[in-house]
Protein backbone atom coordinates (compact mmCIF):
# COMPACT_ATOMS: atom_id res chain seq x y z
CA UNK A 1 0.00 0.00 0.00
CA UNK A 2 1.44 3.73 -1.02
CA UNK A 3 -0.24 7.13 0.18
CA UNK A 4 -0.81 9.94 -1.98
CA UNK A 5 -0.98 13.23 -0.35
CA UNK A 6 -3.74 15.94 -1.48
CA UNK A 7 -3.31 19.95 -1.00
CA UNK A 8 -6.49 21.02 -0.09
CA UNK A 9 -7.10 24.87 -1.78
CA UNK A 10 -8.77 25.98 1.57
CA UNK A 11 -6.81 29.03 2.27
CA UNK A 12 -4.89 29.06 -1.15
CA UNK A 13 -5.31 32.58 -2.14
CA UNK A 14 -4.09 34.39 -6.10
CA UNK A 15 -5.10 32.70 -8.86
CA UNK A 16 -6.39 29.08 -8.67
CA UNK A 17 -4.06 28.20 -12.07
CA UNK A 18 -1.18 29.04 -9.76
CA UNK A 19 -2.29 27.54 -6.54
CA UNK A 20 -2.62 24.48 -8.25
CA UNK A 21 0.82 24.57 -9.97
CA UNK A 22 2.89 25.51 -6.47
CA UNK A 23 1.21 22.22 -4.77
CA UNK A 24 2.12 19.71 -7.40
CA UNK A 25 5.75 21.34 -8.15
CA UNK A 26 6.13 21.34 -4.26
CA UNK A 27 5.38 17.84 -3.75
CA UNK A 28 1.89 17.05 -3.14
CA UNK A 29 0.38 14.24 -5.81
CA UNK A 30 -3.70 15.87 -6.06
CA UNK A 31 -5.56 18.51 -5.52
CA UNK A 32 -9.09 18.65 -3.25
CA UNK A 33 -11.13 21.75 -3.33
CA UNK A 34 -14.83 22.82 -2.63
CA UNK A 35 -15.74 25.08 -6.00
CA UNK A 36 -19.34 27.46 -5.04
CA UNK A 37 -20.66 28.00 -8.20
CA UNK A 38 -20.41 27.81 -12.32
CA UNK A 39 -17.32 30.16 -12.52
CA UNK A 40 -15.26 28.55 -9.95
CA UNK A 41 -15.65 25.08 -12.14
CA UNK A 42 -15.12 26.66 -15.27
CA UNK A 43 -12.13 27.73 -14.19
CA UNK A 44 -11.38 24.71 -12.53
CA UNK A 45 -11.65 22.46 -15.63
CA UNK A 46 -9.50 24.74 -17.20
CA UNK A 47 -6.46 24.76 -14.63
CA UNK A 48 -6.92 20.49 -15.07
CA UNK A 49 -6.40 20.62 -19.13
CA UNK A 50 -3.01 22.42 -18.64
CA UNK A 51 -2.28 20.43 -15.67
CA UNK A 52 -3.44 17.23 -15.23
CA UNK A 53 -3.32 15.53 -11.44
CA UNK A 54 -5.39 14.08 -9.51
CA UNK A 55 -8.53 15.82 -8.04
CA UNK A 56 -10.90 15.51 -5.36
CA UNK A 57 -13.83 17.42 -5.28
CA UNK A 58 -16.10 18.26 -2.51
CA UNK A 59 -19.73 17.54 -2.27
CA UNK A 60 -21.17 20.74 0.29
CA UNK A 61 -25.07 20.40 1.22
CA UNK A 62 -24.81 22.88 3.89
CA UNK A 63 -26.91 25.70 2.68
CA UNK A 64 -29.69 23.34 1.45
CA UNK A 65 -31.57 23.57 4.63
CA UNK A 66 -33.39 21.38 6.67
CA UNK A 67 -35.37 18.94 4.39
CA UNK A 68 -34.35 15.40 3.06
CA UNK A 69 -34.86 16.41 -0.20
CA UNK A 70 -33.49 19.74 -0.45
CA UNK A 71 -30.05 18.07 0.53
CA UNK A 72 -30.04 14.77 -2.17
CA UNK A 73 -30.89 17.52 -4.85
CA UNK A 74 -27.99 19.83 -3.67
CA UNK A 75 -25.92 16.52 -3.79
CA UNK A 76 -26.82 14.84 -7.60
CA UNK A 77 -26.40 18.52 -8.77
CA UNK A 78 -23.05 19.46 -7.43
CA UNK A 79 -21.48 15.74 -7.86
CA UNK A 80 -22.94 16.19 -11.70
CA UNK A 81 -20.91 19.63 -11.62
CA UNK A 82 -17.92 17.84 -10.70
CA UNK A 83 -18.18 15.05 -12.57
CA UNK A 84 -18.19 17.17 -15.89
CA UNK A 85 -15.09 19.64 -13.87
CA UNK A 86 -12.79 16.15 -13.99
CA UNK A 87 -13.23 15.42 -10.47
CA UNK A 88 -11.29 11.60 -10.86
CA UNK A 89 -13.25 11.34 -6.89
CA UNK A 90 -15.53 13.10 -4.21
CA UNK A 91 -15.86 13.87 -0.89
CA UNK A 92 -19.14 14.91 0.67
CA UNK A 93 -19.94 17.04 3.49
CA UNK A 94 -23.80 16.45 3.69
CA UNK A 95 -26.76 16.08 5.28
CA UNK A 96 -28.10 18.16 8.36
CA UNK A 97 -27.02 17.33 11.84
CA UNK A 98 -30.43 17.84 13.93
CA UNK A 99 -31.99 14.57 11.85
CA UNK A 100 -32.87 12.04 13.53
CA UNK A 101 -32.03 8.38 12.30
CA UNK A 102 -34.65 7.57 9.06
CA UNK A 103 -33.95 10.98 7.75
CA UNK A 104 -30.13 10.55 7.73
CA UNK A 105 -31.24 6.75 6.32
CA UNK A 106 -33.25 8.26 3.46
CA UNK A 107 -30.50 10.87 2.60
CA UNK A 108 -27.89 8.25 2.68
CA UNK A 109 -29.73 5.69 0.78
CA UNK A 110 -30.35 8.30 -2.08
CA UNK A 111 -26.90 9.73 -2.26
CA UNK A 112 -25.35 6.34 -2.38
CA UNK A 113 -27.43 5.23 -5.40
CA UNK A 114 -26.75 8.34 -6.89
CA UNK A 115 -22.54 7.46 -6.54
CA UNK A 116 -22.92 3.86 -7.94
CA UNK A 117 -23.86 5.44 -11.09
CA UNK A 118 -21.20 8.39 -10.85
CA UNK A 119 -18.76 6.03 -11.54
CA UNK A 120 -15.72 7.55 -9.29
CA UNK A 121 -15.10 7.00 -5.44
CA UNK A 122 -17.60 9.15 -3.42
CA UNK A 123 -16.97 9.24 0.73
CA UNK A 124 -18.81 11.08 3.35
CA UNK A 125 -16.79 13.16 5.93
CA UNK A 126 -17.28 12.92 9.84
CA UNK A 127 -17.80 16.52 9.58
CA UNK A 128 -19.49 18.89 11.81
CA UNK A 129 -22.88 20.15 10.57
CA UNK A 130 -23.73 17.16 8.28
CA UNK A 131 -25.41 13.91 8.63
CA UNK A 132 -22.20 12.49 10.35
CA UNK A 133 -21.73 15.09 12.59
CA UNK A 134 -21.10 12.80 15.99
CA UNK A 135 -19.99 9.72 16.80
CA UNK A 136 -23.42 8.15 18.19
CA UNK A 137 -25.08 9.01 14.51
CA UNK A 138 -22.41 8.35 12.50
CA UNK A 139 -21.96 4.52 13.90
CA UNK A 140 -25.99 4.18 13.36
CA UNK A 141 -25.20 5.14 9.53
CA UNK A 142 -21.95 2.84 9.13
CA UNK A 143 -23.84 -0.18 10.49
CA UNK A 144 -27.14 0.45 8.84
CA UNK A 145 -25.09 0.99 5.06
CA UNK A 146 -22.23 -1.39 4.36
CA UNK A 147 -21.40 0.35 1.23
CA UNK A 148 -21.10 3.80 2.83
CA UNK A 149 -17.36 4.93 2.17
CA UNK A 150 -15.65 7.68 4.29
CA UNK A 151 -13.52 10.38 4.70
CA UNK A 152 -12.03 10.48 8.36
CA UNK A 153 -11.32 13.78 9.98
CA UNK A 154 -11.95 13.55 13.71
CA UNK A 155 -10.74 16.37 14.21
CA UNK A 156 -15.14 17.30 14.42
CA UNK A 157 -15.74 14.81 16.56
CA UNK A 158 -13.28 15.55 19.09
CA UNK A 159 -14.81 19.20 19.40
CA UNK A 160 -18.29 17.87 19.12
CA UNK A 161 -17.58 15.66 21.96
CA UNK A 162 -15.46 17.70 23.57
CA UNK A 163 -13.05 15.48 24.50
CA UNK A 164 -10.30 13.25 23.44
CA UNK A 165 -12.62 9.87 21.97
CA UNK A 166 -10.42 7.25 23.80
CA UNK A 167 -13.48 6.02 24.67
CA UNK A 168 -15.09 5.70 20.55
CA UNK A 169 -11.72 3.18 19.60
CA UNK A 170 -13.82 0.20 18.62
CA UNK A 171 -15.48 2.66 16.32
CA UNK A 172 -12.22 4.20 14.92
CA UNK A 173 -11.75 0.71 13.94
CA UNK A 174 -14.98 0.42 12.06
CA UNK A 175 -14.08 3.55 10.57
CA UNK A 176 -11.04 2.15 9.12
CA UNK A 177 -13.31 -0.72 7.61
CA UNK A 178 -14.72 2.08 5.49
CA UNK A 179 -12.11 4.80 5.02
CA UNK A 180 -11.21 5.41 1.48
CA UNK A 181 -9.69 9.64 2.73
CA UNK A 182 -7.88 10.59 6.06
CA UNK A 183 -8.13 14.52 6.69
CA UNK A 184 -5.22 14.89 8.65
CA UNK A 185 -5.84 18.03 10.62
CA UNK A 186 -5.67 18.11 14.69
CA UNK A 187 -7.74 19.70 16.72
CA UNK A 188 -8.66 19.87 20.69
CA UNK A 189 -11.44 19.32 22.57
CA UNK A 190 -11.67 23.19 22.41
CA UNK A 191 -11.23 24.05 18.76
CA UNK A 192 -11.22 22.04 15.55
CA UNK A 193 -7.82 23.28 14.68
CA UNK A 194 -4.60 23.45 16.73
CA UNK A 195 -2.77 26.90 16.66
CA UNK A 196 0.55 24.89 15.18
CA UNK A 197 0.89 21.51 14.86
CA UNK A 198 4.40 22.07 15.05
CA UNK A 199 4.51 23.54 18.40
CA UNK A 200 5.13 21.80 21.87
CA UNK A 201 1.94 22.13 23.12
CA UNK A 202 0.39 20.43 20.06
CA UNK A 203 2.45 17.65 20.38
CA UNK A 204 0.25 14.95 23.17
CA UNK A 205 -2.78 15.94 20.64
CA UNK A 206 -0.94 14.75 17.46
CA UNK A 207 0.49 11.92 18.82
CA UNK A 208 -3.76 10.83 19.87
CA UNK A 209 -4.15 11.69 16.39
CA UNK A 210 -1.16 9.35 14.49
CA UNK A 211 -2.72 6.74 16.46
CA UNK A 212 -5.74 7.01 15.23
CA UNK A 213 -4.53 7.11 11.26
CA UNK A 214 -2.41 4.18 12.32
CA UNK A 215 -5.11 2.13 12.89
CA UNK A 216 -7.27 3.38 10.04
CA UNK A 217 -4.41 2.21 7.55
CA UNK A 218 -3.79 -0.98 9.29
CA UNK A 219 -7.79 -1.86 8.28
CA UNK A 220 -7.16 -0.24 5.02
CA UNK A 221 -3.80 -2.56 4.56
CA UNK A 222 -5.98 -5.28 5.59
CA UNK A 223 -8.37 -4.52 3.01
CA UNK A 224 -5.74 -4.99 0.58
CA UNK A 225 -6.26 -1.33 -0.77
CA UNK A 226 -3.49 -0.83 -2.67
CA UNK A 227 -3.23 3.11 -2.10
CA UNK A 228 -4.28 5.34 0.64
CA UNK A 229 -5.15 9.00 0.60
CA UNK A 230 -5.14 11.90 3.03
CA UNK A 231 -4.84 15.83 3.16
CA UNK A 232 -3.14 17.80 5.90
CA UNK A 233 -6.39 20.05 5.31
CA UNK A 234 -5.60 22.72 7.90
CA UNK A 235 -7.66 25.74 7.44
CA UNK A 236 -7.23 29.53 7.46
CA UNK A 237 -8.99 31.74 10.12
CA UNK A 238 -10.94 32.10 11.89
CA UNK A 239 -10.20 28.18 11.75
CA UNK A 240 -6.10 29.16 12.16
CA UNK A 241 -6.05 31.10 15.43
CA UNK A 242 -5.27 35.18 15.39
CA UNK A 243 -3.95 37.64 17.45
CA UNK A 244 -5.83 40.00 18.95
CA UNK A 245 -6.05 43.51 17.34
CA UNK A 246 -4.29 42.74 14.33
CA UNK A 247 -6.11 39.82 13.41
CA UNK A 248 -2.80 38.50 12.03
CA UNK A 249 -2.50 34.30 11.89
CA UNK A 250 -0.17 33.38 14.26
CA UNK A 251 1.47 30.46 11.87
CA UNK A 252 2.02 30.05 8.06
CA UNK A 253 -0.70 28.02 6.60
CA UNK A 254 1.05 26.80 4.01
CA UNK A 255 4.36 25.80 5.79
CA UNK A 256 1.90 24.08 8.65
CA UNK A 257 0.54 22.08 5.55
CA UNK A 258 3.59 21.15 4.26
CA UNK A 259 4.93 20.13 7.71
CA UNK A 260 2.09 17.43 8.19
CA UNK A 261 2.53 16.21 4.39
CA UNK A 262 5.97 15.95 5.12
CA UNK A 263 5.57 14.34 8.42
CA UNK A 264 2.76 11.98 7.54
CA UNK A 265 4.88 10.46 4.51
CA UNK A 266 7.79 9.43 6.34
CA UNK A 267 5.83 8.23 9.43
CA UNK A 268 3.73 6.06 6.44
CA UNK A 269 7.14 4.86 5.24
CA UNK A 270 8.18 3.60 8.49
CA UNK A 271 4.31 2.33 9.35
CA UNK A 272 4.69 0.32 5.97
CA UNK A 273 7.89 -0.93 6.16
CA UNK A 274 7.35 -1.80 9.56
CA UNK A 275 4.23 -3.84 8.67
CA UNK A 276 6.40 -5.75 6.02
CA UNK A 277 8.94 -6.79 8.32
CA UNK A 278 6.07 -8.21 10.23
CA UNK A 279 5.04 -10.18 7.54
CA UNK A 280 1.42 -8.36 7.62
CA UNK A 281 1.29 -6.36 4.24
CA UNK A 282 -0.43 -7.60 1.36
CA UNK A 283 1.07 -4.96 -1.07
Amino acid sequence: MKIMIYRNLWGCTGARGEAVAAALDGGYDGIEAVLFNDAEHAEMRRVLRRRRAPFKGTIWTRHAGTAVADHVRAFKGQLRSYLRTGADSINVIGGYDCWGEDEAARYFEAALKASDAAGVPVSHETHRNSALHHPFPARKAIERFPELRLTCDFSHWVVACERLIEDQIDLIRLCGTRTDHIHMRVGTEQAPQVADVRSPEARRYLRVFERWWDILWEAQLARGLAVTTACPEFGPPPYLPTLPYSGAPVADLAAVCDWQRDRQAARFRRWAASMKDSGRTRR
